[in-house]
């Protein structure tokens, strides 16, 4: 009896661990540049006023994101995203 209680102990962490890996578990990859054409780089990235990554020196992002629809904050400006399941690809032209 005790040893088929961990088990399902086991198994309801198991089910939890990957329904968490899912939520967040899509990639959100892409450039960000300025209206010059000019890399955005070092920038925040922002999603509901909260830091969650940001721009490196080429202005390339990655971002770990539940799939769907996002608007994320740069330079003081929306950004609309859209991400797949599989993750997505996303270049960004801020104003």
């Amino acid at each position: 009896m005790i040893q088929h209680r961990h088990l399902v102990t086991l198994g309801a962490a198991a089910c939890v661990a990957l329904s968490l890996g899912t939520a967040w578990g899509a990639e959100l990859r892409g450039r960000m540049t300025l209206a010059s054409g000019q890399p955005a780089a070092n920038e925040a990235i922002q999603l509901k006023d909260k830091e969650i990554g940001r721009t490196d020196g080429t202005g390339a992002y990655l971002l770990n994101l539940p799939a769907g629809k996002h608007t994320l904050t740069v330079k003081g400006q929306p950004v609309d995203v859209q991400v797949s399941p599989n993750g997505s690809r996303q270049d960004v032209r801020l104003k």
